[in-house]
């Protein structure tokens, strides 16, 4: 399981609930989750790989994530991909889940980080191959406007 949610838990402006969650807390709620034995931390800097590895020693306060998720003001995840994959099958081929994680991450940062204009580019199915159907969005638990972020995509990467 991805404990920080691509990142977006970490950070107060990017996190659904609001609020910012500590890694520890995130790492921790994840691995209460049934049926997850680990997690895949990630991390952007020598630091927060030393932060991630030393989880196992953190206090139980630290890891604490209930005193956290009571002060979340309702949350809501309509509209926001969670990277699932029930999008799929596009009938063009196009990975939308990660189409959109690309898009996201190239949004998230003032310019697109060039390895993810790299990573996008490696795709063998882009987003302006998009035929605009609907179909990943009839399948879309989360109500995402996949044919929206498609042409956003496609304008961020392909223009």
């Amino acid at each position: 399981m991805k404990a920080f949610g691509g990142g977006d838990l970490l950070h107060a402006d990017r996190s659904l609930a609001g609020v910012a969650l500590t890694p520890y807390q995130c790492i921790s709620y994840a691995l209460d989750r049934p049926g997850v034995a680990s997690v895949f931390t990630g991390a952007h800097s020598l630091e927060e790989l030393q932060m991630n590895l030393v989880y196992a020693e953190a206090t139980d306060a630290a890891k604490d994530y209930a005193t956290a998720l009571a002060t979340f003001p309702r949350m809501r995840w309509k509209g926001h991909c969670m990277y699932c994959g029930h999008c799929a099958p596009c009938p063009s081929g196009i990975d939308v889940a990660l189409v959109t994680k690309l898009l996201n991450l190239g949004l998230a940062q003032e310019n697109v980080p060039e390895t993810v204009r790299e990573h996008y580019a490696s795709l063998e199915h882009k987003a302006g191959e998009c035929l605009q159907c609907g179909s990943c969005e009839e399948r879309c638990p989360f109500e995402v406007a996949a044919m929206q972020n498609m042409e956003q995509a496609a304008r961020l990467f392909e223009d």
